[in-house]
């Protein structure tokens, strides 16, 4: 990795791996999430490796739908974040490449964003 690589985006992010189960992971969760979250400006992903496998840190830009969450306090965002989480994961979250911990930042806007960790996904 050169001067060159870090200026131009080339390579892992730091603690981010770079290998072939972790690029399928990424391309799994981009073919398979809704395209309102896949194309937001706010779509993250990042793939580590620990003790326990691989685990899939995943920004979702929960406005990307068109949504307005004026008015909401902090209870609703925790509940509905755990609701539209728990949506994505059960529908979405199917026959992974590779056993994954997922783990969603559920974006409301400016100062609501909400981790949610919705546990492992058996790979095929």
């Amino acid at each position: 990795m050169g001067l060159f690589s870090n200026l131009f985006g080339g390579g892992a992010k730091k603690g981010e791996i770079d290998d072939p189960k972790a690029q399928a992971l990424k391309q799994f969760f981009k073919e398979k999430l809704p395209a309102n979250y896949v194309n937001s400006p706010k779509y993250a992903i990042s793939i580590t490796q620990g003790s326990e496998g691989y685990q899939a840190r995943i920004n979702l830009d929960m406005a990307s739908d068109g949504s307005d969450y004026t008015g909401f306090g902090k209870d609703d965002f925790a509940n509905l974040a755990d609701l539209e989480s728990g949506y994505v994961f059960d529908e979405f979250v199917k026959a992974p490449p590779v056993t994954v911990t997922v783990i969603f930042d559920m974006d409301f806007g400016p100062r609501n964003k909400i981790t949610v960790n919705r546990g492992r996904a058996l790979g095929v």
